[in-house]
């Protein structure tokens, strides 16, 4: 293992990712209704975000767990660290938020994997932040069915397992091609310092990745304040704009700089 230097900046960083857990928790179990039901997770009819934040886990699980049997603890934490604060909270969480808002209802609700996923990262992340987690699984599991399958504190809950079947590289490289969309508009609007209030237009040429990126233009919306978005085939032959460095991506913004 390594020594892990303890500063003033660490500290902080910790105090910031325990406010962090407990804001996605609360989020979580303001998602639950009273007559929720467990219900099992069935993969193929799940959403391309759902599929993705699974795949994620169920890495992230398994990568931890050989790390952890080889004394890596602190590369093990960062990794835990990085799942939860990156794919959980910074984007699925957000993506989740507005398919709750959306009156689409094709879509089956992301509660039960909200509610999966946090339950087992709090497991995960218990031998590094026992208090914290503690309380956070506790007052999840109050929100939760009695038919639960729970003991009675997350210190004797059985450690995750990775489950190798959720692993899908096709929903990882999907959802990695919109959160690099998002990032793109994101940083040109940083670049040229558009206004939080300024909507900017978004044209897309994602190639063979064109239909399943699609549907999530009101998730590009939302999250990269970019409207209309539009998708387009990256054959056309255009060629400026800002293109990706690792998928067949390129997005142009016609009215990103505003005088």
């Amino acid at each position: 293992g390594n020594d892990i230097k303890l500063t003033a900046e660490r500290l902080e960083g910790g105090r910031n990712f325990a406010n962090k857990l407990w804001n996605a928790t609360r989020f979580v179990v303001s998602t639950i209704d009273p007559d929720y039901t467990n219900m099992k997770i069935k993969r193929d009819l799940l959403p391309v975000e759902d599929r993705w934040i699974l795949s994620c886990l169920s890495r992230t699980i398994s990568s931890v767990t050989t790390l952890m049997e080889d004394f890596q603890f602190g590369e093990a934490q960062r990794q835990i660290y990085d799942f939860l604060w990156g794919e959980f909270c910074d984007w699925y969480i957000e993506i989740a938020k507005i398919r709750l808002r959306s009156a689409q209802k094709q879509l089956p609700s992301p509660v039960p994997v909200l509610v999966h996923v946090l339950e087992t990262s709090l497991r995960l992340l218990h031998p590094y932040m026992p208090f914290v987690t503690e309380e956070l699984w506790q007052n999840l599991k109050s929100h939760l069915p009695p038919d639960w399958q729970a003991t009675e504190s997350i210190m004797v809950a059985t450690y995750p397992e990775a489950d190798k079947a959720a692993v899908d590289p096709q929903a990882e490289r999907i959802m990695e091609a919109i959160i690099e969309i998002i990032r793109s508009i994101r940083n040109v609007r940083a670049q040229y310092q558009v206004e939080s209030s300024h909507w900017i237009e978004a044209q897309i040429y994602a190639g063979d990745l064109t239909p399943a990126i699609t549907p999530y233009s009101q998730a590009i919306q939302t999250l990269a304040r970019a409207r209309p978005v539009t998708f387009h085939d990256i054959q056309q032959g255009i060629s400026e704009g800002f293109p990706s460095e690792e998928n067949d991506l390129l997005v142009v913004l016609p009215n990103a700089i505003v005088v």
